[in-house]
């Protein structure tokens, strides 16, 4: 029976660390940015080509007026007006409950920023794309 704690998982992006996530059950997502090849077949057979694209992509949900969510919206509006005094993300995550870990360099957002309001609390959704990335699995605590 695997167990999770949100509060025992670290997500730093270039040492910043962030917390405020929202009560989604997804509220933080890593997924390799492309398949890790596909095969090529013929007449004689197939031929495996592997991708290339080490990239990963992280998708967080944040409470909408949090310190975590001001901080990346300033980011996201110097990357925007000025991608050259912009630095690229370095992310690091770990569950140290269960082991997982992920590591990533270069990292950029590429989804555009939405704003809502109703009558319950709204999370932001950040996509930031890393060129370079690794996920390593655990076979997590009481397994």
């Amino acid at each position: 029976m695997a167990v999770y704690d949100h509060k025992q998982s670290i997500l730093r992006l270039s040492g910043y660390e962030i917390t405020a996530f929202s009560d989604a059950g997804d509220s933080l997502s890593i997924v390799e940015a492309a398949d890790a090849g596909a095969y090529t077949w013929g007449t004689n057979g197939g031929v495996f080509v592997a991708s290339g694209n080490e990239g990963l992509i992280l998708t967080i949900q944040l409470l909408q007026h949090s310190a975590d969510n001001a901080y990346l919206s300033a980011l996201r509006n110097q990357q925007k007006g000025n991608i050259k005094s912009f630095v690229p993300f370095e992310m690091f995550f770990k569950d140290t409950l269960n082991g997982d870990e992920a590591v990533a360099s270069s990292g950029f957002f590429t989804t555009a920023k939405t704003m809502a309001r109703g009558n319950a609390h709204n999370s932001e959704t950040w996509v930031i794309a890393f060129r370079t990335g690794r996920i390593k699995q655990a076979p997590g605590v009481h397994n």
